[in-house]
């Protein structure tokens, strides 16, 4: 029997570290480090979604038809990652970036919150929480990149 794993512990895991990074020497983390930290966690968890959902269609456990609307979503999420890269390579945060990293943030939860998981037929209670806790991790660091955008001085 193939078991599926979970990336919220691991993702969970990566926010806290996040919370007390320090450089080598001991010195802390900025915010707009963490802003970089965060878009790349956002880029790996999202890519282990999509992966997740492609294993779960080689292994038999989901049928392609259920796994297509998972790996559109991901890849909505991976046009819109690009997106906040984009902006993020503007340099530190100005009112007109801050105002483009949250809109797109709120589009990739839009994005998640389009694909509840009993329109994928999974039917069993715990595998659907499983799912549920992966697909909105990735909401969740979304949130914490605005966040740190947030902590660098500027407001939407």
């Amino acid at each position: 029997m193939i078991r599926k794993v979970s990336i919220v512990p691991v993702m969970a895991l990566l926010v806290l570290a996040s919370a007390c990074l320090h450089k080598s020497g001991g010195a802390a983390v900025t915010p707009w480090e963490k802003v970089h930290t965060y878009n790349a966690a956002l880029a790996e968890t999202n890519n282990a979604v999509e992966h997740g959902a492609e294993a779960a269609v080689s292994s038999n456990l989901l049928q392609p038809a259920q796994a297509t609307p998972i790996i559109n979503m991901t890849g909505q999420v991976a046009l819109l990652h690009q997106q906040i890269t984009a902006l993020l390579a503007q340099g530190q945060a100005t009112t007109a970036n801050m105002a483009g990293v949250k809109s797109l943030v709120d589009q990739i939860k839009v994005s998640i919150a389009n694909l509840p998981p009993a329109a994928l037929g999974i039917k069993n209670p715990k595998s659907a929480q499983t799912f549920e806790a992966d697909v909105s991790s990735i909401g969740s660091i979304a949130d914490a990149i605005l966040s740190s955008l947030q902590a660098t001085g500027v407001s939407p």
